[in-house]
């Protein structure tokens, strides 16, 4: 399929096969993308949007269609002035992007931008590379409580990775984030837009790619103490084990000698009548 083959495109399979099928359910007519580097993710919402605007810092020598503009120079300047152009015309983004200033307080002004617009009413919003650490400080500092029409907001819906390759070595990075905003959701809604019953995924990449540097550097404190607890826990209830074992073929034995005793035998009839009356009172 076209969208694994593409060798520019920076995101991961899968982050591509989920970008791919929100593109495919939302169609949209209205479409902004925010950092459009060499133009792979550009190329798939220009192929399902009637209409997209997509910034950086510097335009790339692209061949596009009619219906995409780009909008070279700093989003933090050029997206608001759009986005109050498109209110003014009463106009709607479908969809939007966020794939551009990796910074902390880059990210935060560019989803904050998006949702301080009245052209943002009913629009999911996607935020690439939520597992990188400044990325997410960005992510995170956002308040989305404070915009009513956020109606859910879920970091990790694809979660990130650690690079393995030399060139980026224990680098987080890639994951998508995901904000649905509808400002036609009652105003009684709950207002706890996000998703609060799993621990979110990056802060958790964080500690595992600290653990393997310890690990690959010799450090195995932490990790050697975490192992001698289970290993002795593991000794344990292999220890109960054992004894439950050995109690249950003690059992076992004392019952099979007693149904071999003279005395077990001389009383069947009598259990048998027990069990009768038993059953006749049931």
């Amino acid at each position: 399929m076209e969208i694994f083959d593409d060798t520019i495109w920076q995101m991961s399979l899968g982050e591509r096969a989920a970008f791919e099928g929100v593109l495919t359910q939302l169609e949209p007519e209205l479409a902004i993308e925010i950092g459009t580097a060499e133009g792979a993710s550009l190329r798939r919402i220009a192929a399902h949007a009637k209409e997209v605007h997509s910034f950086d810092l510097v335009a790339p020598s692209l061949e596009l269609p009619d219906h995409v503009t780009l909008h070279p120079g700093d989003s933090h300047v050029l997206l608001p002035e759009l986005l109050a152009q498109l209110a003014a015309d009463g106009r709607n983004v479908d969809f939007a992007l966020v794939d551009g200033d990796h910074s902390s307080d880059g990210v935060q002004r560019d989803i904050e931008d998006l949702l301080d617009s009245d052209a943002v009413r009913r629009t999911l919003i996607l935020i690439h590379d939520v597992n990188n650490e400044q990325v997410r400080r960005g992510v995170d500092a956002v308040r989305y409580r404070a915009w009513r029409k956020v109606a859910y907001v879920e970091l990790d819906c694809v979660p990130g990775y650690m690079f393995k390759q030399p060139s980026l070595r224990h680098e987080l990075w890639g994951g998508l984030g995901l904000i649905v905003v509808d400002d036609s959701r009652p105003a009684t809604a709950d207002p706890e837009v996000l998703q609060q019953r799993y621990y979110p995924a990056a802060p958790l990449w964080a500690e595992v790619r600290d653990t393997v540097v310890s690990r690959e550097q010799g450090d195995e404190t932490v990790p050697a103490d975490e192992l001698t607890a289970m290993n002795d826990r593991v000794a344990l209830l292999e220890r109960q084990l054992a004894e439950m074992e050995e109690l249950v073929l003690r059992e076992r034995h004392g019952r099979n000698a007693l149904e071999q005793s003279i005395s077990w035998k001389l009383t069947r009839p009598l259990r048998a009548a027990k069990a009768r009356a038993r059953r006749a009172l049931a």
